[in-house]
């Protein structure tokens, strides 16, 4: 009869182990779902990062063409 209560003990441990787990499972799967959408974040700022740095050059490249431009069609003096 003494061995009833602590199996009982052992048993209710072990339930309660396999619901934690089950639980932490879930959150573990909710993370996942999260870093795969993250994933896609990282990558369209990593393609909006590109396409500023484009446009940025290309903006150099017309201020240096206007400047060129100008200073040809100053009059000489």
């Amino acid at each position: 009869m003494a061995d009833t209560p602590d199996n009982h003990t052992i048993a209710l441990l072990q339930e309660m182990r396999r619901e934690m787990r089950g639980r932490f499972d879930a959150i573990d799967e909710k993370f996942d779902a999260i870093d795969e959408r993250f994933d896609g974040v990282d990558a369209r700022i990593d393609g909006l990062t590109h396409i500023l740095t484009l446009m940025a050059g290309h903006s150099h490249d017309l201020d240096a063409r206007v400047e060129a431009l100008e200073d040809a069609a100053k009059p000489e003096i």
